[in-house]
C-alpha cells in the first residue's frame, strides 16, 4: 500500500508541477525534450520520477508499467518495451502490460514480435479486447492477411458488440471482405 501511495503523491506532484522538494518545475524546459505544457503531458518530468521511484525500488510494479507507459505515449517504443519487459518479469500474466508490449513491438516495425505478445496476453486472459483488436489491426495492415483480421474482429465483436472501436471494425471487415472477394476471383 506505502508503494501505491508513493507513486500516487509523485504523480501528483509532476503533474502540478512540482519537484519532491517543493519547488516549482512547471514551465522550466531545463530538459532537452521538455514537452509544450499546452501540447502534451509533460512526459519526461513524468519519466524523471519513476526513474526516482525505481532507484530506490526497482521492483516497484507500478513504477516500471508508469515509466513504460509514458514512454510509450511519448513515442519511444524501444525505452517503453525495455520496462514492460522489466514489469512481465515481475507479473508475466499482465495482460494489459504483455499487450502495450505488443504495440511498442508493432511500433518499432516487428509485427511477428507484436502477434506474439498478443497471443500470450490471450493465454492469460482469453477475453481481453484490446489484444484482440490489435491483433487483427496486426493482421490487417502489417501482415496484409484480410481474412485473419476479419474473423479476430468478428469474434471480438460477438463478445464485445459496443467495443469503442466497434464501428471502425465493422467498417474495416467490409472493406476487407471486398479485397477478399477480389482475390478469390
Amino acid at each position: 500500500m506505502y508503494r501505491c501511495g508513493v507513486i500516487a503523491a509523485a504523480f501528483v506532484m509532476v503533474v502540478a508541477g512540482c519537484s519532491p522538494s517543493g519547488q516549482d518545475t512547471a514551465g522550466e524546459g531545463n530538459h532537452p525534450h521538455a514537452a509544450s505544457e499546452q501540447q502534451s503531458p509533460y512526459y519526461y518530468g513524468l519519466i524523471d520520477e519513476y526513474k526516482r521511484l525505481l532507484a530506490a525500488d526497482p521492483h516497484n510494479l507500478a513504477a516500471l508499467i508508469a515509466i513504460g507507459n509514458a514512454y510509450y505515449d511519448s513515442g519511444h517504443w524501444k525505452e517503453a518495451a525495455t520496462y514492460y519487459d522489466r514489469a512481465l518479469r515481475l507479473d508475466p500474466g499482465n495482460a494489459d502490460v504483455r499487450t502495450d508490449m505488443g504495440s511498442a513491438f508493432r511500433n518499432m516495425g516487428m509485427p511477428e514480435r507484436a502477434l506474439a505478445e498478443y497471443k500470450k496476453a490471450l493465454e492469460y486472459n482469453p477475453g481481453h479486447q484490446n489484444a484482440r483488436y490489435n491483433m487483427g489491426v496486426v493482421y490487417a495492415y502489417d501482415k496484409r492477411d484480410y481474412r485473419a483480421a476479419i474473423r479476430i474482429w468478428e469474434d471480438l465483436l460477438k463478445i464485445s458488440p459496443n467495443h469503442p472501436q466497434s464501428e471502425q471494425m465493422r467498417s474495416y471487415i467490409v472493406t476487407f471482405k471486398k479485397a477478399v472477394s477480389k482475390e478469390d476471383r
